[in-house]
């Protein structure tokens, strides 16, 4: 009962901890937005000019006599600023074409409206007779108005749409969209930016990822595989979970990191003393991700929602050093101001740590990455802005002479779509200017301090997170000590054992709050005492002595279904053993009785005996007890003791008796 509660409160933890619950990756936040896009041509080409959008329109906004959609193409962006603006909603001021009156129809049992537009790069070019979906004749042309094969077409161009009852101008939505123009001959000698996509796989989104990344297997990526949830989801038994994790298994080209059993913040882990336990967590964390069939390959340790600063540099260097990680990749919020131009920083760089301690690190951009849980009701339209962002850092400059690349991760406390991650994978899927890569990949192709970048980069200022409570690392501690010591003595590796040492590694967490910590910790300890209290000593109290020796009888219970080898160590200071205080026994039954041999100093009721049972190593104390004896024996010590003890009595009452004689007057 104690380890299904401690179970239960470990799910629950990790559920504040950020983990998604079951069912989340389907379960919509709200209801369907009155607009939302439904898809749409990742990018065109001057080979495949048309730009095709189709989006859905919420029931509640019928019928479809009265509404139409309104179009609104920009012109190209210019920095990032105007990029977020647009993507925030804020129309640009420079319009190339305004489709007013797109019609809605009522198709499939709901609201529709699309619409096709032919792209060009100015008045003069003209579009192929026809390709893959070509717009249908008399649809609307867009001229870009720019040069070719000059970069200054090649770029993203937002798209302002909107919902508009008839004969009203007040929209009853606004979304913003982008058109992507590439011109594949148009890149220099850096080529394609590199896309670092991380795949975090956590119990509620296991099987929504591993299907959308089974439909493109060929797009490289870096899965964090998270091992509690791997454990969770065997353990339930279910068939989408199990089946989710033999298509992860499947997956060739993607890269799978090695990660800690939960997710935890080694600068914290290690400036609260507790180092050990990053290697107690990277272990189990690789065997359970191993025993599924998934193969950890290393790669760098990757922990963007944990916030460092200079005060955890040393910390920080420590952690991974045991962790075993040469490679680092963070928040860019973590790091001090860096980078020579007004463009996307995306380089990898030496992560100075101070006292000679460095790590190759990259930076992953918290406002890419943010773009995951920017459209919880319209997927398909935050993955389009994700692309169109991650276009725009490589149109920032096409032509710059060596590889550039980022690193996109999402939030902690993402809740995976299909719709979403299918969309993104198909954009990246033979895009002309991403070329999504693994991580290893990334810092293997993209040179530190390229583009005349810098190449070393420091954490910025501040002291120390103190993300452990002294107090909490200090329970921590004696319950790994505690654990140990009970490991190893007990045989079999009974499954029990790893119940308990998952259990603890959970209360490690990185984001737990002090309270939620000390209630994980008392959980476990409570299931751990359930545990060892299995083993007691029998209940009688009294022993009776007849002669100056005899043995000790000792019996020890144990309900264990598991081998137990123990120490049992008697101490007075009435009794001396002849044959030492201390018997090794191994608990394999029920009852296990031994007898100590006991040699009684004195006699007399209620002589006490402290009896204790520990692990073989004496960390551990299993139960305790203290024996009554009652010695009725004659020690001939004592005899001795007495008889001296009387005649020096009688001589000096014999002696007292004869000098009272000598000084009493005589009678006259």
């Amino acid at each position: 009962m104690a380890l299904c509660t401690l179970a239960v409160a470990a799910a629950t933890l990790l559920g504040t901890a950020g983990a998604a619950a079951p069912g989340a990756a389907t379960r919509p936040a709200t209801d369907a937005p009155p607009l939302a896009l439904a898809s749409q041509t990742p990018w065109v080409t001057p080979s495949t000019p048309w730009f095709n959008l189709a989006f859905a329109v919420g029931a509640a906004e019928a019928p479809a006599a009265g509404l139409h959609v309104s179009l609104t193409f920009y012109s190209r962006l210019d920095d990032s600023s105007q990029l977020q603006q647009a993507i925030g909603g804020t129309s640009p001021t420079t319009a190339l074409l305004r489709l007013s009156d797109v019609p809605v129809t009522a198709a499939g049992g709901g609201l529709t409206a699309s619409a096709c537009v032919t792209v060009l790069p100015d008045a003069g070019a003209s579009a192929p007779a026809a390709g893959p979906g070509a717009c249908a004749s008399g649809s609307p042309t867009l001229s870009l108005n720019c040069t070719p094969l000059t970069g200054r077409c090649g770029d993203v161009y937002p798209v302002g749409v909107s919902l508009l009852r008839q004969g009203s101008s007040t929209p009853l939505a606004h979304v913003m969209t982008f058109l992507t123009y590439q011109e594949p001959s148009a890149i220099g000698d850096g080529g394609k930016l590199r896309v670092g996509l991380v795949v975090p796989v956590t119990a509620g989104g296991a099987a929504t990822v591993a299907g959308a990344l089974t439909n493109h297997r060929d797009v490289p990526t870096t899965l964090s595989v998270s091992p509690v949830a791997v454990s969770a989801l065997e353990q339930s038994g279910a068939k989408d979970g199990l089946h989710a994790l033999d298509q992860l298994a499947a997956l060739g080209d993607a890269e799978v990191l090695d990660q800690s059993y939960v997710p935890v913040n080694v600068a914290a882990l290690s400036e609260a003393g507790l180092a050990g336990e990053i290697g107690a967590q990277t272990s189990r964390g690789d065997d359970v991700l191993r025993a599924a069939g998934l193969k950890p390959t290393g790669g760098p340790w990757v922990d963007t929602a944990s916030s460092f600063s200079q005060g955890d540099a040393g910390n920080l260097a420590s952690g991974l050093q045991v962790a075993g990680s040469s490679q680092l990749v963070l928040s860019d919020n973590d790091l001090a101001a860096g980078g020579l131009s007004n463009y996307t920083f995306a380089q990898p760089f030496t992560l100075d740590l101070g006292h000679g301690s460095t790590v190759q690190a990259a930076a992953a951009d918290s406002t890419l990455s943010a773009r995951f849980t920017a459209q919880p009701t319209d997927p398909t339209l935050g993955a389009e802005q994700l692309l169109a962002a991650l276009s725009f850092v490589h149109f920032e400059n096409a032509f710059l002479a060596e590889p550039r690349g980022v690193v996109v991760s999402p939030p902690a406390r993402w809740r995976p779509s299909g719709v979403f991650v299918d969309t993104l994978l198909a954009g990246l899927n033979g895009n002309p200017a991403l070329s999504a890569v693994t991580l290893d990949q990334l810092l293997t192709q993209v040179p530190v301090g390229g583009n005349r970048e810098p190449s070393t980069r420091r954490l910025q200022s501040g002291a120390a997170g103190n993300g452990i409570a002294r107090s909490a690392a200090d329970r921590i501690a004696l319950a790994r000590q505690q654990l140990g010591s009970f490991s190893a003595a007990v045989g079999g590796h009974p499954p029990v054992l790893f119940t308990l040492g998952d259990a603890l590694l959970t209360t490690e967490a990185r984001g737990l709050s002090p309270a939620r910590r000390a209630e994980a910790l008392t959980a476990y300890g409570r299931a751990f005492d359930g545990e060892t209290g299995k083993i007691t000593l029998a209940t009688e109290r009294t022993v009776t002595f007849t002669a100056q020796r005899a043995p000790i009888p000792i019996t020890v219970l144990s309900s264990a279904p598991y081998p137990v080898h123990v120490v049992v160590t008697l101490t007075s200071d009435k009794f001396s053993f002849p044959d030492g205080n201390t018997v090794k026994m191994t608990l394999d039954r029920p009852t296990t009785s031994v007898r100590v041999a006991a040699q009684a100093r004195t006699s007399g009721d209620r002589l006490p005996i402290d009896v204790t049972l520990h692990t073989p190593d004496g960390q551990l104390l299993l139960a305790r007890t203290v024996l009554t004896v009652q010695s009725t024996a004659i020690s001939f010590v004592g005899v001795a003791l007495t008889v001296v003890a009387g005649a020096v009595l009688l001589a000096w009452w014999v002696r007292t008796w004869r000098r009272s004689r000598r000084l009493r007057p005589r009678a006259h």
